[in-house]
């Protein structure tokens, strides 16, 4: 009887394993292509997000203090799509480096990495959290740390 019992317990584990590597490969997937669209300033990049996604902006302050600005994502997207024009003409593009998938408790993944804008010298921290749906994943949560001093004003 045991001997079925460990038997059973490694063919569980066989197949769920291969399971897991899929999935961490279709987050990274996923992100890979929301960099594609991002940088080529595609109109899709908004349906890599949920409806109700939270945006989070951590600006930092000039004398080096940080400080959390929350957007709607209905602003989130109204601002993306303004400024597709003014990207495209500035050829702005983010780079994303130190890249890291940690698997939550609840099945999410947070996706966090170095964020290195146009043009700037400097990284700066971000993250993903996303979530598995009927649709694929999607963003639930994004959160970037800037020193754009705009978003403290237009809270």
């Amino acid at each position: 009887m045991f001997k079925k019992i460990i038997i059973t317990a490694f063919l569980l584990l066989g197949f769920a394993a291969p399971s897991l590597a899929e999935e961490i490969d279709d987050v990274k997937a996923f992100f890979e292509d929301y960099i594609k669209a991002a940088n080529s300033y595609s109109k899709s990049v908004i349906n890599f997000y949920l409806p109700d996604a939270k945006i989070i902006r951590v600006v930092q302050k000039p004398d080096g203090t940080l400080e959390s600005v929350n957007f709607p994502m209905e602003r989130y997207t109204k601002e993306l799509t303004k400024g597709v024009r003014l990207a495209k003409l500035s050829k702005y593009k983010n780079t994303y480096s130190n890249k890291t998938y940690k698997k939550l408790d609840n099945g999410d993944y947070k996706i966090s990495a170095v964020r290195t804008p146009n043009r700037d010298k400097t990284g700066l921290p971000f993250h993903f959290i996303v979530t598995n749906t009927k649709d694929g994943w999607k963003v639930k949560e994004e959160s970037m740390q800037t020193t754009v001093q705009k978003f403290l004003t237009s809270k």
